[in-house]
């Protein structure tokens, strides 16, 4: 489908599905070559940022990143959330960002690898059933399959684990991998043992503690040896620490394009 008409498709099922009271009759639009998505005033836009590999056999991908511009200038993608009142808001504008992310690795030349999706933590307690359902649909009609998706979880000590581990097992029979993200503590067990995650992403201030980091290293076995990357962390640091991947802006700065050939173990730095 050509993706003028999956904007009109995509923007007439959101103010059907929300009503015009969240939903602008064209959220999503065109501008420059890319997809943009309107939300209270601001311009949301796409920037990819790719997951490396340390070995050439490990599966790439890029993390798609949320750009946010006011009349003042950037904002970050938290306080956009922040706007957001009420629970079905937020579901609303959560799915219409990983929408517009969606759309923007569609247009991409040459798409290869995962594309990694942030679910904001407020949108689990928003959904009662059948997480990942929608957006599957979304995907669809984007021509992309789930298994090319992983969608990255906080976990939220403070939050139901029930609740967690009830949304976890909807998104994987929908086919979706799934990471933790920025992880500063070993993952709890009695969700993420029987739901091994495919990929847990520490937290950058990690690289400074190591002994934290060292304890949610340990922990992989018991999640069936996930992949783990340290955000922020170069090549030789991610070798030394016996890491799968790479995520550094010292390394692949985010992009509004996908960053083709640098997940090749050869152009590492």
């Amino acid at each position: 489908m050509p993706i003028s008409e999956l904007l009109d498709y995509f923007n007439r099922e959101q103010v059907r599905q929300y009503g015009e009271r969240l939903a602008l009759r064209d959220a999503l639009r065109m501008r420059n070559g890319r997809v943009v998505a309107e939300y209270a005033g601001l311009r949301l836009g796409t920037l990819f940022q790719p997951m490396l590999p340390v070995e050439p056999e490990q599966p790439c991908g890029h993390e798609a990143l949320l750009s946010v511009t006011g009349r003042g200038g950037r904002l970050t993608p938290s306080s956009l959330f922040m706007l957001a009142s009420t629970a079905e808001e937020i579901v609303y504008l959560d799915r219409l960002c990983r929408t517009l992310h969606a759309l923007n690795f569609l247009l991409q030349p040459s798409v290869g690898g995962l594309l990694s999706l942030n679910v904001h933590p407020r949108h689990l307690a928003g959904v009662r059933r059948e997480h990942g359902l929608a957006f599957e649909r979304i995907l669809r009609q984007c021509g992309l399959e789930p298994s090319r998706v992983m969608l990255e979880i906080q976990p939220d000590p403070y939050r139901d684990s029930r609740a967690l581990a009830t949304a976890v097992d909807s998104y994987r029979d929908y086919g979706y991998r799934i990471a933790l993200d920025r992880i500063t503590t070993p993952p709890d067990d009695k969700v993420w043992a029987a739901r091994p995650p495919d990929l847990i992403k520490l937290h950058p201030d990690l690289a400074e503690r190591s002994g934290a980091r060292e304890a949610v290293l340990a922990a992989r076995p018991r999640l069936g040896g996930a992949a783990a990357l340290l955000l922020g962390a170069d090549a030789a640091m991610a070798r030394r620490h016996g890491l799968s991947h790479v995520q550094s802006r010292a390394v692949a700065a985010p992009a509004q394009a996908l960053v083709g050939p640098t997940w090749r173990r050869a152009l590492f730095p």
